[in-house]
């Protein structure tokens, strides 16, 4: 679970229940495979603390969902039935991809869906990987050549 504080989250309570269900139509629960959907508890924690450095970005896409389905349904979102929030994202999914960008790297950091593609929910190293001690002189002309960046 994330540390983010509820109040910290620059998306409102209305947002985050159309973030949610945005995920979980993008990326279902699968029995077959045993995975749980990306409206996941923990899956959607990770997803709103990746949002924050879009935050504005998606609250305009949401915008976009919301004043879609009211043009197109003549409801908010979350008021339509499966079919028509179907339609409304295919409608506007183009403009759908910061949320769809968020929601779909918390799922595939998620250590239960690494898992299930053979892929380790850990660092690559250390892991147990031996390092050999290299030669530190090949840094020499890194370390003399004369700074290249800007001083504040």
């Amino acid at each position: 679970m994330s540390d983010l504080i509820g109040s910290s989250n620059p998306l409102s309570d209305e947002h985050k229940k159309v973030l949610r269900k945005i995920a979980g139509l993008l990326i279902p629960p699968s029995d077959e495979h045993n995975l749980p959907g990306a409206d996941d508890d923990n899956i959607f924690a990770n997803a709103l603390v990746l949002a924050q450095s879009n935050a504005t970005e998606i609250t305009r896409s949401l915008d976009a969902l919301e004043a879609r389905a009211n043009e197109r349904e003549g409801s908010s979102f979350i008021g339509l039935d499966l079919d028509a929030q179907t339609a409304v994202l295919e409608d506007i999914f183009g403009l759908l991809e910061p949320v769809v960008r968020r929601i779909t790297s918390a799922y595939y950091q998620d250590a239960r869906v690494l898992e299930s593609i053979n892929l380790k929910s850990t660092p690559p190293f250390p892991d147990g990987h031996e390092v050999e001690v290299g030669d530190w002189s090949l840094l020499d002309p890194v370390k003399a050549r004369a700074p290249f960046y800007r001083k504040v």
